[in-house]
């Protein structure tokens, strides 16, 4: 049994660095995951991948064989248009300028996970007033999508599955992403001894290439509208 096992995920690796390192290859794998809730018994489904004659992600399907190796089966089945953002956005670099108290910070977003709604990675601000201070904080939250509607965004899951349905194919959407801040991995209060909150969240929307919005103390309780007290301004751009 460990003999099996060992040969399996021996394919599996080789299957992977051949398709990633392959200089002429035809599909780019460096994106891709196991998607479990649709990989089965002798059967492997992989999410994430790119062809690079387009600029949409697709999954694919392999079988076991009896030699351990693995088979592509069938053909690629194309991602939605909210999955084809997702994969876009994953492994991405964010730079920009974070402001708050007066105090401006060069920060860097890096946008390791993002699947399915949810959304992970780390963030980085250093202050550009002179003084020492800097945080590297883990983040954690979701992406949605919010359409136009009567002069208001509206969140997706906020609209009925109906009224989505009839809304025009040119309406006017944009993404939201909160984010709050998790385990910080280093720190430096500043100059004058100001700590860093563990309370903030970062609620920014996507729009023509920027991410751009506030970072703020997130609601005591569910249904409450946000505050405003101690709000920041962060504006970032995407960077190779």
């Amino acid at each position: 049994m460990l003999r099996k096992m060992t040969m399996l995920l021996f394919a599996i690796l080789v299957n992977y660095a051949t398709a990633v390192i392959a200089a002429d290859a035809d599909v780019d794998f460096s994106k891709a995951y196991v998607i479990p809730e649709q990989s089965t018994i002798n059967k492997l489904t992989i999410g994430g991948v790119k062809p690079l004659w387009t600029d949409l992600f697709y999954s694919v399907d392999f079988t076991l064989q009896p030699d351990y190796s693995l088979s592509i089966v069938g053909v690629l089945n194309q991602f939605s248009l909210a999955e084809q953002l997702e994969q876009a956005l994953r492994n991405s670099k964010w730079q920009g300028t974070y402001l708050v108290y007066g105090r401006t910070y060069t920060t860097t977003l890096d946008l390791r996970v993002v699947q399915d709604g949810y959304i992970g990675g780390e963030v980085s601000h250093i202050n550009q007033n002179g003084t020492s201070g800097f945080l590297t904080a883990r983040l954690t939250g979701d992406i949605l999508t919010q359409y136009a509607i009567n002069g208001q965004f509206v969140d997706q899951d906020r609209i009925a599955p109906d009224v989505l349905k009839t809304l025009p194919l040119n309406t006017t959407t944009r993404q939201l992403v909160r984010i709050k801040r998790m385990r910080a991995l280093t720190f430096q209060n500043n100059a004058d001894s100001s700590g860093w909150s563990t309370n903030r969240e970062y609620r920014m929307t996507l729009q023509n290439g920027k991410l751009t919005g506030v970072v703020g103390i997130p609601a005591a309780i569910y249904g409450v509208d946000d505050g405003t007290t101690d709000n920041g301004t962060i504006e970032l751009t995407r960077v190779p």
